[in-house]
Order: structure tokens, then sequence, then C-alpha cells
């Protein structure tokens, strides 16, 4: 006697090997990190203690009149870049379909940008360490001076400076390509981190930098953070697949 054997279709598979769908939980996190990655840097240029062009020894003079800020700013910046690291790639992601050859430029420049961060963040914790331990002024800014000098911690700065410039007009025109967002929004996007760049080195401000440099980043970022929200399960990614 002969017997056939029943092989399960999709519709019979086990409950422990059907995936959750998940979709709406990434949208979700990915909205967050569009918005929390550019506001904590926003933050972050609002309460530093001295500003991007000063030399050494005035940054360290900043540091000693603000230590509590200069704290601030550190522990922002430790929370604040795994979501530029995710802004990034959410960036991308969600114009991968239809602009993906400026999609994947643009995220692969911006993240490699954000991954070298700490070239930029690494003097001011230094500072921090250094006038905590009780070194004189003098003695920190030479050391933090050295630090920045450094071959390797000078081609992260400027390839962070560079790449997340470059990076995020990239990225902007990706999402208005894709038809993410409309044209004004990518334009704020890309025209928000050269006016970074002018208020941090050029003609230095502040309140510049935080309205309408990274201040205005994050609304950009949120408004696309928007359009992932409404966008559906099914434009989002594809179905999860039984095991």
């Amino acid at each position: 006697m002969t017997t056939t054997r029943h092989t399960p279709t999709h519709t019979e598979t086990s409950p422990d090997t059907a995936p959750r769908d998940l979709r709406r939980t990434w949208r979700w996190l990915a909205a967050a990190a569009l918005v929390l990655g550019p506001l904590g840097v926003t933050a972050i240029r609002a309460v530093m203690p001295y500003w991007t062009d000063d030399t050494p020894a005035e940054m360290v003079a900043g540091f000693a009149a603000k230590p509590g800020a200069g704290a601030l700013m550190n522990w922002l910046s430790l929370v604040t870049t795994p979501f530029l690291l995710l802004s990034a790639l959410a960036m991308g992601f969600v114009a991968r379909r239809r602009a993906p050859v400026i999609a994947s430029w643009g995220t692969a420049v911006l993240f490699g940008a954000y991954a070298l961060g700490s070239a930029v963040s690494a003097p001011d914790v230094l500072t921090s360490a250094l006038l905590g331990r009780g070194d004189d002024q003098a003695s920190a800014a030479g050391t933090a001076a050295l630090l920045m000098d450094h071959p390797p911690m000078l081609a992260g700065a400027l390839s962070f400076v560079i790449g997340h410039l470059v990076g995020m007009v990239l990225v902007a025109i990706a999402v208005v390509r894709a038809k993410v967002v409309p044209w004004w929004v990518g334009l704020v996007i890309a025209v928000a981190q050269p006016v970074h760049v002018v208020s941090a080195v050029v003609v230095p401000n502040r309140l510049l930098d935080v309205v309408l440099g990274w201040g205005a980043t994050t609304v950009g970022y949120a408004l696309v953070a928007g359009a992932v929200l409404r966008t559906a399960d099914e434009e989002w990614d594809l179905q999860p697949q039984p095991r």
C-alpha cells in the first residue's frame, strides 16, 4: 500500500514559521531616525561652548567657562551619531525604487561621512577629560591641537565636512526625483548644509546655523519622515515570506 506525503501550503504553514510583518514598525523607526539625527545635531550646535572657527585655545577656554555645556554636547554627540547613520540609510531606502543610482551614491557618501564623525567630536571629549583632570588651559589646547592636526584625524574631519555636505545634496535630489516629497522640500535640505558651512566658518553665526542650517535640515527631514509614515506597507517593502 502506498501513501501520499502531504506538503503543507502557505496557508497551512505553522505559526512558528510565519514571520511577523514589521513593515510598519520599520517605517516608524526610519521616520524617527530621520528626525532625531539632524535634531540632535541642531541641539549640539545650540549648546556647544565655543564656535567652529575658534582656535584650540579659544575652544578650551569655552569648555573651561561652560563645563556643563561641554558635557551636554559630548553626551548629545554620543546619542545622536547612531541616528545620523540610520537617517542616511533611511533617506536612501525611501528613494531606492524610483531613483536607485543617486540614492545609492548619496547614501554611501553620507553614511561614510557620518561614520567619520568621531574625527570631529574626539577633540571635544579629549578637552573635557583634560580639563576635568585639572590640566591647565594652555596644555589642554596644545594637546587638542596635536590631535586635530594628526594626519588621520585631519583627513577624517575633512572627509566628514565634505562628505556630509555632498551626501546631503545627493539624497535631497534623490527624494525629489523619487517623488517622495515636493521639489521645495529637497531644495530646503540641499541649501541648508551650504548655509551651515557659511554660518560655521565663513560668517560665524550660531543663530543662522541653528535656524537655517541644521534647523532647516531637521525640518526638511521631518517632512520626508512624514512621507515615510504615509507610505503604504506594500510600497515601502515586500511582504515577509514564510520560512
